[in-house]
């Protein structure tokens, strides 16, 4: 069963916000300015664009290939370019951009290594490319797996594992330069916005299991939250950081270096 994503724009905005958090440790690793050049790649209605635009007023833009998600994206700022555009193809000129990040998105693409070498194209040389995504224990700890147990092998099945895309990323002209990994772990009770968020379908993994499980699923949440019941919650997620390498440059030794100079 395939995700109608323009389908799944009329609800997107209701349950999905940029999370402040990732949006910090964009700014622990990566120096904006007015005049950087970012690509939010797959930004889905625009809510990280925005949020980035907003609060570095750098040159940022957006690519969606599905169009009502990149039209709710284009209604929302008109300081920010928001293009059609996917794996295959990212309308930018060679070497445009400065960062390029994707959030939640490397388990849509069907193959990743042409994504990497298009990523590749559009990057500066020396420029980083942020990959927020999950591994796949990470998957399996996710605090709802109690009432959606069929959404693992779903999820991993979509999810290419860390090492995976490392690999991937490595043989198509990138170099591995930070692992941030974080891990969360406490109780609570099932909040409101996460019901809404379930019931909606906010989730594209809800639009890939049976409608039995996903209903079975959905009684046990509201129950749970009927009684406020206090659970294990886990959120974990994974940025890996990518630096643009020089590998496909030619490495003079130093006679050569000299002779190419002289």
């Amino acid at each position: 069963m395939e995700t109608d994503y323009n389908e799944l724009a009329k609800k997107y905005d209701l349950t999905r916000k940029e999370n402040i958090d990732t949006i910090n440790r964009f700014f622990e690793n990566i120096s904006f300015y007015e005049g950087t050049n970012i690509l939010d790649f797959g930004c889905g209605t625009g809510n990280f664009t925005c949020a980035l635009k907003r609060i570095t007023n750098a040159n940022v833009y957006g690519v969606e290939p599905a169009d009502e998600m990149r039209q709710r994206a284009i209604d929302k700022s008109e300081d920010i370019v928001f293009k059609k555009g996917n794996h295959e193809k990212i309308p930018f000129r060679d070497n445009f951009f400065d960062f390029i990040y994707m959030t939640d998105v490397i388990h849509h693409i069907p193959d990743i290594g042409v994504m990497f070498k298009e990523l590749n194209r559009v990057l500066k040389q020396g420029g980083s490319l942020c990959i927020v995504t999950e591994s796949h224990k990470q998957i399996e700890s996710r605090f709802w797996v109690k009432y959606f147990p069929t959404i693992v092998e779903v999820e991993k099945k979509r999810y290419p594992d860390i090492p995976e895309i490392i690999e991937c990323a490595s043989n198509n002209g990138f170099m591995i330069s930070m692992k941030d990994v974080t891990d969360i772990d406490y109780k609570h009770v099932i909040s409101q916005k996460f019901l809404i968020l379930v019931e909606n379908k906010g989730y594209s993994m809800f639009h890939l299991i049976s409608e039995n499980d996903y209903e079975c699923g959905l009684a046990d949440l509201r129950n749970d939250y009927n009684k406020q019941i206090e659970i294990e919650y886990n959120h974990g997620e994974t940025l890996l950081w990518l630096k643009k390498s020089f590998k496909d440059f030619e490495i003079l030794s130093v006679p050569d270096l000299l002779d190419s100079i002289s």
